[in-house]
Formats: structure tokens, C-alpha cells, sequence
């Protein structure tokens, strides 16, 4: 019975040792999650501030839509809203459902799937474009800069009147846009066109005129023009605005590399 005893407590005392020794090597989980998350940079809030990172998604988009746009839990526009994306916010696209095609406000598009900075849910993309949008008040010139790429430089062009720049000045820009829709939207915020001037650009329809229902009394026009071909193709979208001394026009043309977009303004 005494062997017995001096086993067990021999046993015994085996096992402590051995879970000390445990305790002793075992790294603190919690201790190490939090010095990873000391070290790692906050992602910047808007797309103009980012830097090149890695990503598992299939693409990046940036919110073109001035007063934001709201990220929502599921592929209805009545789902519960999660947060509101600001303007010139950078996402990656998760998936893309099928069956949510609609159109808002004059635009058509889907709800997709995305992640902003972990927050994932189902946006609008009518409201979205693969360009980093301009910012309030940003040159043609420093836009160029900003969504300029090693592969692929956008140039800006400008051509005085030759009378002087006080009776007007052409300016010139080739956005490498993917289609009508992303193009317009950024020519509409970075020429400063009227935010009323809401068009549908991915209907098949004929050419139309549509006048801004804001025009001023004394403004002679105030219009876009968008132009198709025969086949329902967008050929091309002229607004113009004219006053009685001064007239302003911006011309959209799609070619092999992407969008010409002119400014024409005239003084007399």
C-alpha cells in the first residue's frame, strides 16, 4: 500500500511539472493580436489619400456620387443601411448578384457586393467608377496628375484665343474612362456642368436635348445634347451654356483610348 502511495504522489508531482513548463512557453494570444493591430497603418478614408496595397478582390471603385452613398445589407435599395461611403472613398468589389438591375435618378446600374475598410454590404454602382473622382475645386491640370499611371500618362492640353486669354481659352483632357457612364461623371464634377443634368446613358434610345429646368432669365442656353447613331450608339454628349457675351460649351467624343473631353470658352 506504501508503493502504491509513493507512486501516485510521484505521479503527481510529474504532471505539475510538466503544466508549469506549459504555462512557461505558451506565447500570450491576446498580447500579440494587439501589437499587430499597434502596428499596422489605418487605411486613409478617402481614394486620393490611399497608397498601392494588396488586394484578393477582383476590382477597386471609388464613389462618384457628391453626397455619398449608402452601403446596405442586402441587394434591396429598402435594406438596412449600414454606413453612408463619402465621396472619392475607395472599395473592393466582393461579387456581383444577379437580377438587381435599376435605375436611380437617371442612372442605371446593379447592386453589387463590396468591402470598405471591413464593412462589407451591397452598394449601387451607377454611382461608382474605376478613376478616382475629381476633387472640390481641382485643377484639370492636377487631376491629370493625380490619375496618372507609369503605363498610362493622361495629357492636358490647352490652346488660347488669339486674341488673348480674356476672349477665351480651349481646354483638352483624354480620360481613360471605361464607358459613357463613368465618363460623364467625372467630366460633369471636374468642368463643373449643372448637377440637375441627369442623363441615362445606357438606354437605347434616339439623340435628345435636355434643358436645365434652373436656367437663369437672362441665360440665352443652358442644354446637353446627347447624340446617337442610327443603332442607338452615343456618338457624342455636347452641353452648352451661353450668355450674351460669353458662351461655354464641353464636348464629349469616345475614341481608341478612351474619352476627348473639350472645353470650349468664348468672350466677346
Amino acid at each position: 500500500m506504501k508503493i502504491i502511495t509513493a507512486i501516485l504522489v510521484t505521479a503527481t508531482i510529474s504532471l505539475l511539472s510538466c503544466t508549469e513548463k506549459t504555462k512557461d512557453t505558451t506565447p500570450n494570444v491576446q498580447t500579440e493580436t494587439n501589437n499587430i493591430q499597434k502596428d499596422t497603418p489605418q487605411k486613409p478614408l478617402l481614394a486620393q489619400l490611399d497608397t498601392p496595397s494588396v488586394h484578393t478582390t477582383n476590382s477597386i471603385f471609388y464613389v462618384n456620387a457628391s453626397s455619398g452613398l449608402t452601403l446596405r445589407s442586402g441587394t434591396n435599395l429598402r435594406s438596412k443601411k449600414i454606413l453612408t461611403l463619402p465621396y472619392g472613398a475607395q472599395i473592393s468589389h466582393i461579387s456581383s448578384p444577379s437580377h438587381t438591375t435599376m435605375t436611380v435618378a437617371g442612372v442605371t446600374g446593379n447592386m453589387i457586393e463590396v468591402d470598405y475598410q471591413g464593412a462589407r454590404g451591397f452598394v449601387f454602382d451607377g454611382y461608382l467608377t474605376r478613376l478616382a473622382p475629381p476633387q472640390d475645386d481641382e485643377s484639370v491640370e492636377n487631376y491629370a496628375k493625380r490619375i496618372s499611371t507609369k503605363e498610362q500618362k493622361v495629357q492636358v492640353t490647352k490652346i488660347k484665343s488669339p486674341k488673348g486669354n480674356a476672349y477665351g481659352m480651349t481646354t483638352g483632357i483624354l480620360l481613360p474612362a471605361k464607358n459613357w457612364t463613368e465618363a460623364y461623371q467625372i467630366t460633369k464634377k471636374l468642368f463643373e456642368l449643372p448637377q440637375n443634368l441627369q442623363l441615362d446613358l445606357t438606354a437605347k434610345n434616339t439623340s435628345e436635348i435636355i434643358t436645365n429646368k434652373s436656367k437663369r432669365e437672362k441665360t440665352f442656353k443652358d442644354e446637353i445634347a446627347v447624340n446617337r447613331s442610327k443603332a442607338g450608339e452615343i456618338e457624342s454628349i455636347i452641353y452648352s451654356y451661353q450668355l450674351r457675351d460669353y458662351s461655354r460649351t464641353v464636348t464629349m467624343v469616345k475614341n481608341k483610348k478612351g474619352f476627348s473631353i473639350k472645353e470650349l470658352e468664348l468672350s466677346k
